[in-house]
């Protein structure tokens, strides 16, 4: 009987330890707050520095192509 009883209570005991838990899961932390923010931080700048030359670019582009409207006709000797 006693060997029956400490192997219910051992059952129990092992149930309850694999038991779910009252825990909130954590949050997952945003990329920029990890190790690797830095890196996340210089990424964004370069893409906002490139797309600042690719708008200034047109933007030459557009008046060169204004100024050239006036066409030279080609010389075919």
């Amino acid at each position: 009987m006693r060997k029956q009883f400490m192997f219910l209570l051992i059952c129990l005991c092992s149930l309850m330890a694999c038991g779910h838990s009252q825990e909130e899961p954590q949050k997952a932390m945003a990329a920029k707050d990890t190790v690797i923010g830095d890196d996340i931080r210089a990424l964004e700048k370069a893409k906002s520095v490139q797309e600042t030359l690719n708008k200034d670019k047109e933007n030459t582009d557009k008046a060169i192509d204004a100024s050239s409207d006036t066409k030279l006709p080609l010389s075919t000797d």
